[in-house]
């Protein structure tokens, strides 16, 4: 719709993937749980444009498990009318993310 909102980005979360480290900028959900909104080298080709990933909420010891078989596709991938936010500056992964949901079957 063209309206800028914000995120509320609340922090970020570093972790390491194929021996290289990388982080992503978090909004903190009601319950504590994390909300990332983030790209990767497959976006646009072999999967949606950008995806949702909602890490639990940070352990005692402030350790988060990043588990990218939980990506999810965003409303707005199923249909226009759904506003959806764009993955923040430095939230697109220089690296492909091949694993949870990435296409919508259309036949």
């Amino acid at each position: 719709d063209g309206v800028e909102r914000g995120l509320d980005l609340a922090g970020e979360i570093a972790f390491t993937l194929g021996g290289q480290e990388h982080t992503l900028q978090v909004a903190v959900e009601a319950d504590g749980s994390l909300w990332a909104v983030f790209a990767d080298g497959t976006s646009g080709k072999s999967t949606f444009r950008f995806r949702f990933l909602r890490p639990e909420a940070p352990a005692a010891d402030h350790s988060v498990t990043v588990d990218f078989n939980r990506a999810q596709l965003p409303p707005c991938a199923f249909a226009d009318h759904f506003i959806c936010p764009f993955p923040p500056p430095g939230n697109t992964l220089p690296i492909d993310i091949p694993a949870g949901e990435r296409t919508i079957r259309t036949n």
